[in-house]
């Protein structure tokens, strides 16, 4: 039916949250040091397809596992791809509500920096379960 097989979808999708999601930070920071709104308001829009972009990454993932049986144990967590970044996912989806409950802006001071904060430690959580991602797949 289609020239792939379904665990070489996801590969193919990890990209553009782990871009977005981490540019979504770093415009945020960037609109916060500047005082530039349009900074904010293109982070605001890379949180939005990089949380689109990362659910479709997890339920590729699903896919990808299904075959190969990775989350058959997800503990202990910090040492499960899979895990690491559904958590990861969970987190950004949380952040994106808050960010939606305040109509698409930063939380006022001084929850804007604990905002941040959050923001920047998923971040370092997703590159990590991106990291855990590679090795599982033989990259590195």
């Amino acid at each position: 039916m289609f020239p792939w097989q379904i665990d070489t979808i996801h590969p193919l999708i990890i990209h553009f949250p782990i871009a977005l999601l981490s540019a979504s930070v770093l415009f945020d920071i960037l609109g916060v040091v500047f005082r530039k709104e349009s900074l904010n308001h293109a982070g605001w829009w890379c949180l939005v397809c990089g949380v689109m972009g990362a659910l479709a990454a997890v339920l590729t993932g699903f896919f990808a596992d299904s075959l190969y049986g990775h989350m058959d144990d997800p503990f202990p967590v910090f040492e499960t791809h899979g895990t690491m970044q559904i958590a990861a996912t969970l987190i950004f989806v949380g952040l994106f509500i808050w960010r939606g409950v305040n109509k698409c802006q930063l939380p006022s001071e001084p929850l804007k920096y604990v905002y941040l904060a959050i923001g920047a430690a998923a971040t370092g959580w997703i590159f990590y379960g991106a990291h855990l991602g590679a090795q599982l797949a033989g990259r590195i």
